[in-house]
């Protein structure tokens, strides 16, 4: 809560509950709401004995907050017939009913041919429709209330989709329907703006691709078809494709040429949906036989053997390696975007490494490269033109990489958005710095974040923060070094580490308040945000701490067992995904998974040495060194 200059954060509230009612209330924007139900949404069934007392308890102190900020709050948060009811000032603005209110316009705007009122109403939307809403809590009234704001997400890439296709910016629009798809898989009309763009960008057979993913998913999950308007924009790209027949106007029999009388469109291309139904039975019962003799003739198979320079991916459930990829030398920190695994390579000396050690196309890059590996195929390509610092996922699918200095002198660095699919740059942003400090880019609430180390003395280091869109830049000194980012995405903080302090910092974007947390550890080094908790991998010691992303910071420290391995005894990366915090001690050749629940610990041996380590929804991606 921020009014006149007064800032009112988390910890000031009155505790869960009370950021509970003043949600609720904000919700409802104005609307009398009865007691009842604001304790419905606190306690559910278990009502205190005493909730009535509890519930004007809570009131009372949202009241004294409000008059902090100079707003009268027994005026604003009124009482009556049993009710509550909070009226804020003209003009005051909430960033769920901001989001509303601007999908709509963005909406209207593109009705009305308005492109460019559409497309900026519908970036704020989607903005802030991405946060995810009072992170940690639960209960039917939140899931209700981020069910809405799903919806508004949805529309609003529809909208953004929609704009920057008739703006002329296939590739924009292209990845506004690709997340769209991502959000919503079996809604159809993502499916169509993604292949309207690919088409309108000339990849007429990227956007048939696009129509038979639709197809398969919709067939194999749902037993159902794409839509008559779906189809209607395959068969116009199919039109408009110089490369695909649209008649079947000669048929060969016994070495005879007969002609036969054109097909229309719809019987070429259309399925057979009477025989459907049959044929999928009898494919059902094929595909049934081959998947138990393919389990049968599995159980004896041991799995892949882990390689040196290469990236390992390992069954979050069984954690064991279920494929390895070869790639180039000194793999390191690693991302997931896009449905591909981005590896940064980055040796420990500052001498260059050959152009054969990391693969053909790569010249003057210096110590550092990157690798693109398709998961299904198991192709690794090598990103030739960069020399990366630092990645971070766009939420398109893309990947944000921050490259270092051009050389020990050069003032500039950059950053580059690269297309996860085609390996096209779009753009290249120029940026104090360039993220010389390892793994320093974020991406989060619509902005990249990137370390800047530009200045001659640490007084004048900090962050950019970056436009993705327009390229505008804003510098923040923070007197400290920023070296790793991650962004806290339900409280719009970005949080740092400051490795020669034995720091972390947490920066509210919204007000560029600066809190510093020093019990975390002697080296702070890689960390990342799940929910409410912050963990920080410690570098100098086997161990990774705890941090609360909310409040006073309270910290733990989750020790792993001693490594006996010389010096470098500490804590490469750390990822969360799959149910758990995912950390590296490379030193020792092990992969441990901590369980956020009990904090217990569990060692994986690699039979080399793990550096980082990214973790998706069921399985982990952790890169392997030869030495």
């Amino acid at each position: 809560m921020e009014a006149d200059g007064v800032v009112v954060d988390e910890q000031r509230f009155p505790g869960r509950q009370g950021r509970l009612v003043f949600a609720y209330l904000l919700a409802a924007q104005g609307r009398p709401v009865s007691r009842e139900e604001l304790a419905d949404a606190l306690w559910g069934d278990e009502l205190p004995a005493k909730w009535e007392k509890a519930l004007s308890v809570l009131v009372s102190k949202l009241r004294a907050l409000l008059n902090e900020c100079g707003v009268d709050g027994l005026a604003a948060l009124t009482s009556a017939f049993g009710c509550y009811k909070l009226t804020l000032p003209a003009g005051s603005w909430i960033d769920v009913a901001k989001a509303a209110e601007a999908v709509t316009a963005a909406e209207r705007a593109l009705a009305a041919n308005d492109l460019e009122g559409a497309l900026g109403n519908a970036s704020i939307a989607a903005s802030l429709a991405r946060t995810t809403f009072l992170p940690g809590e639960d209960g039917r009234w939140v899931s209700e209330m981020r069910g809405e704001l799903r919806e508004i997400l949805v529309r609003a890439l529809e909208t953004l989709a929609e704009t920057n296709q008739l703006s002329g910016d296939p590739a924009t629009a292209a990845r506004a329907a690709e997340e769209l798809i991502v959000l919503e898989p079996f809604r159809d009309r993502g499916y169509r703006l993604l292949m309207q763009a690919q088409s309108a960008a000339g990849n007429d057979a990227e956007a048939l691709r696009t129509y038979e993913r639709c197809r398969a998913l919709l067939a194999e999950e749902l037993g159902a078809y794409p839509s008559p308007e779906t189809e209607a924009v395959y068969f116009e790209v199919l039109r408009s494709s110089p490369s695909t027949p649209l008649e079947a106007d000669r048929l060969e029999t016994d070495g005879a040429r007969t002609t036969a009388p054109p097909l229309a469109i719809s019987e070429l291309h259309r399925p057979k949906r009477r025989r459907r139904g049959a044929l999928l039975a009898v494919l059902l019962l094929i595909i049934g036989a081959a998947v138990v003799a393919f389990v049968l003739a599995s159980r004896d198979e041991t799995p892949p053997k882990v390689l040196p320079n290469s990236v390992v991916r390992i069954d979050a459930k069984t954690l064991e390696p279920t494929q390895v990829v070869r790639i180039g030398k000194a793999p390191d920190f690693v991302v997931i975007a896009g449905g591909f695994v981005w590896i940064m390579h980055q040796t420990l000396r500052d001498s260059a490494l050959p152009d054969s050690d990391f693969g053909p196309g790569l010249r003057n890059a210096g110590d550092r490269a990157l690798t693109r590996v398709d998961p299904s195929t198991g192709d690794a390509v090598v990103v030739a033109g960069v020399a990366p610092c630092g990645l971070a996922p766009d939420p398109s699918g893309d990947v944000w990489v921050a490259n270092c200095f051009a050389s020990r002198s050069g003032p500039n660095g950059t950053v580059v958005r690269i297309d996860a699919r085609s390996l096209k740059f779009e753009p290249t942003l120029r940026v104090p710095g360039g993220a010389g400090y390892y793994r320093g880019l974020a991406y989060g609430g619509g902005w990249l974040w990137v370390a800047d180390v530009s200045g001659g003395s640490v007084d004048d280091h900090g962050i950019t923060r970056v436009d993705p869109r327009t390229g505008a830049q804003r510098s923040i000194t923070l007197n400290r070094h920023a070296g790793a980012l991650a962004w806290s995405e339900g409280y719009g903080d970005l949080w740092m580490n400051d490795f020669d302090r034995g720091s972390v910092s947490r920066m509210h974007a919204a007000t560029g308040v600066v809190e510093t947390f020093d019990s975390v550890g002697v080296s702070p080094a890689d960390l990342v945000v799940d929910g409410d908790v912050v963990w920080v991998a410690d570098w100098a010691a086997p161990q990774v701490v705890r941090l609360q992303a909310v409040g006073a910071g309270k910290s733990r420290v989750i020790s792993l067992p001693p490594l006996k391995c010389g010096t470098a005894s500490g804590v490469w990366t750390v990822a969360a995904g799959a149910g758990a915090i995912w950390a590296t001690t490379p030193c020792d050749r092990a992969l441990w998974r901590i369980d956020p629940a009990t904090n217990d610990v569990t060692r994986i041996a690699m039979a080399y040495f793990p550096a980082g380590v990214a973790a998706g929804d069921d399985e982990v991606w952790v890169t392997v060194r030869g030495a």
